[in-house]
């Protein structure tokens, strides 16, 4: 074989061994990853409803005013569609909260156009320009939103929304303003969303892949376990369902 055909194998080779590696590292996390399946949430009543699209669910619930959701999905049709058989009119959306603004969580919020949106402040770093995404480039909004019109909230803040109330906990470390929310009201059965603040499998916590911060994600765990420990309250995930018991 002469050497040219034989650096162009090589070459061609180290390629593809490149790419099967990119792909691996970015398929086998979501091999680990159950994530609520639409429909009604199995706690008291029911009061709140998942909508997954993808390898992860947002989540809503009445609050009497108006719905309110917490992250926006990964596919706006599927969130339209898996609403629309639900019942759910996305123009009675008026509040979303995100836990973070990677895409696969805010994706869908077009829909939302009569909605106020929120986030942590400090994700805003993601959106600006300020700080990269692991070694990438900033997260984005999709076409039509605004990030001067997000509303931003900081560490301990409560907000109330028709009949429920919204705890916000600071999660850094998957992303630098990730936000966990604790939801309660006179007829919601306490709840705590966590986004990606952690990884849950077999019964073990553990970082969610992807996080840009390891040590500040460990931190948030161990954090967050406490409060549902203390409250006895049920953690709603966005990659890997429900966790009704903390260890």
């Amino acid at each position: 074989m002469k050497k040219p055909v034989k650096i162009v194998l090589f070459t061609l080779a180290a390629i593809f061994v490149i790419a099967a590696g990119i792909a691996l590292y970015n398929f086998w996390p979501m091999l680990a990853m159950r994530p609520a399946k639409t429909g009604q949430i199995p706690l008291a009543d029911g009061q709140y409803v998942a909508i997954r699209s993808g390898m992860g669910a947002m989540y809503l619930t009445d609050t009497g005013s108006g719905w309110l959701a917490i992250d926006a999905g990964s596919n706006a049709n599927k969130v339209k569609a898996d609403m629309g058989k639900l019942g759910i009119d996305p123009a009675q959306v008026k509040w979303v909260l995100l836990t973070h603004s990677d895409y696969d969580h805010v994706a869908a919020l077009p829909l939302f156009k009569s909605a106020e949106i929120y986030m942590g402040e400090a994700e805003l770093a993601l959106l600006d320009g300020t700080v990269n995404r692991n070694g990438g480039g900033g997260n984005q909004l999709p076409e039509g939103i605004e990030l001067e019109a997000i509303k931003l909230l900081r560490d301990g803040e409560a907000l109330l929304f028709g009949g429920v109330r919204v705890e916000c906990i600071a999660a850094p470390g998957h992303t630098p303003g990730s936000m966990a929310y604790l939801v309660s009201g006179e007829r919601h059965f306490p709840a705590l969303f966590t986004g990606d603040a952690f990884r849950h499998s077999r019964g073990n916590f553990s970082v969610h892949p992807f996080t840009m911060d390891e040590a500040q994600a460990e931190e948030t765990i161990t954090a967050l376990g406490v409060i549902t420990c203390e409250r006895c309250i049920t953690a709603l995930t966005s990659h890997y369902g429900y966790v009704f018991s903390w260890q």
